[in-house]
């Protein structure tokens, strides 16, 4: 699994255009094949500021997902929106199976 995050502070004018272009973006997102977890959260520390966090079965879904218009568009847009440097986080994580707890007999 790979777990992609990312944060984004808006001038002040911006702002709710970029909430209402993340709520498209992370609804989209959801109905991808190979898209385990998608959502946005507001910066509690930062004013304008959203986080994003992101669960990818493996990179050709997330290859898939960046190739979507609507992930294009959003891309584009929050390029010029943005107070800050956007930085994507790739995380590589290894799944463990679950393993049932030892029961005394």
């Amino acid at each position: 699994m790979i777990i992609i995050t990312s944060e984004v502070t808006f001038t002040a004018d911006k702002w709710d255009e970029a909430l209402e272009l993340a709520k498209s973006h992370v609804e989209k997102s959801r109905l991808e094949t190979g898209c385990k977890s998608h959502r946005y959260l507001i910066s509690p520390e930062h004013e304008h500021c959203l986080f994003f966090y992101e669960e990818w079965v493996d990179r050709a879904a997330i290859d898939f997902h960046f190739a979507q218009p609507y992930s294009r568009h959003l891309s584009k847009m929050f390029q010029l929106w943005a107070t800050n440097q956007i930085k994507i986080n790739f995380h590589h994580v290894r799944e463990k199976e679950a393993q049932s707890p030892e029961t005394d007999s």
